[in-house]
């Protein structure tokens, strides 16, 4: 078990206890494929490593467009949005790894996105 970061796509947030695996994660967002994703706005913004495990096919499962994540994603840059809850985690050369403060990265992201609240 491992304690990460969810953001869901009605702007609530959460520490979470998963199994840190596949399915953890996947049953978590409720996706049965996930992505890694990073962006220069993430590692500006964390000055860490930090990614984010998206729903690779959230846009065909019509869900719900997260403001939070397409925002770290670079939406208002290039339009592309992402669809349905995320988790946080850290990427340690190949592998993705729990953070290391999920509750201080909780707090910087209620600091930084004053849309989310606690679930």
């Amino acid at each position: 078990m491992a304690k990460t970061v969810r953001i869901t796509t009605d702007n609530k947030i959460e520490v979470l206890d998963i199994p840190w695996d596949f399915d953890g994660w996947e049953s978590a967002i409720t996706a049965n494929c996930t992505e890694n994703v990073s962006t220069k706005i993430m590692l500006q913004l964390f000055r860490d490593s930090i990614i984010m495990i998206v729903d690779e096919s959230g846009s065909v499962k019509h869900r719900p467009i997260n403001q939070v994540a397409s925002y770290l994603y670079g939406a208002q840059v290039h339009g592309t949005y992402i669809y349905g809850d995320v988790l946080f985690a850290r990427q340690a050369g190949p592998n993705t790894v729990p953070l290391e403060n999920a509750e201080l990265v909780k707090f910087f992201l209620k600091d930084h996105f004053p849309i989310l609240e606690e679930a």
